[in-house]
């Protein structure tokens, strides 16, 4: 038979391991929150990027054309060799910059695909730390509660 006592404690030792519980679910949550918006953060990267990289292409072409009006408007055969030149080197270096905008958005995504991941395995091991608390709790209130029965049963 229980006394009050042992009641209370068996009570407080529950309560202590459901908070554990409840903490490390909790922790684990928040953790899943952060990593779902490093997610949400990468998606948004890749798109700026490729937006980004669109508008270089864009500008481009734009600078292509007003480059090949400008040299014919001086009277340059826009078939020669400096004008197909000058229109090549534009090419390259906005194809260039595209490129190099793409690549800057996957590595800023994947760093933060990597942020996400690390949430995650945090809120894990928030989780098993909780239970592992609680387990803990009950079995010390567990040896505590057998102690004071036989010191209360060897009188």
């Amino acid at each position: 038979m229980c006394t009050g006592v042992e009641i209370v404690m068996l009570g407080g030792a529950l309560l202590g391991a459901g908070a554990a519980v409840h903490q490390g679910q909790t922790q684990k949550n928040y953790n899943n929150y952060l990593a779902a918006q490093s997610e949400a953060d990468a998606r948004a990267e890749q798109g700026a990027a490729r937006v980004e990289a669109e508008r270089i292409r864009k500008a481009g072409k734009q600078q292509k054309s007003e480059a090949i009006a400008a040299l014919a408007a001086s009277g340059v055969d826009v078939a020669s060799g400096t004008a197909l030149k000058i229109d090549q080197e534009i090419g390259r270096a906005s194809s260039e910059d595209a490129f190099l905008t793409l690549a800057g958005g996957r590595d800023r995504a994947a760093r933060l695909n990597a942020e996400a991941q690390g949430s995650r395995m945090a809120g894990s091991r928030a989780q098993t730390a909780g239970y592992l608390s609680a387990a803990n709790t009950l079995l010390v209130a567990g040896t505590n509660s057998g102690k004071g029965w036989k010191k209360a049963g060897g009188r």
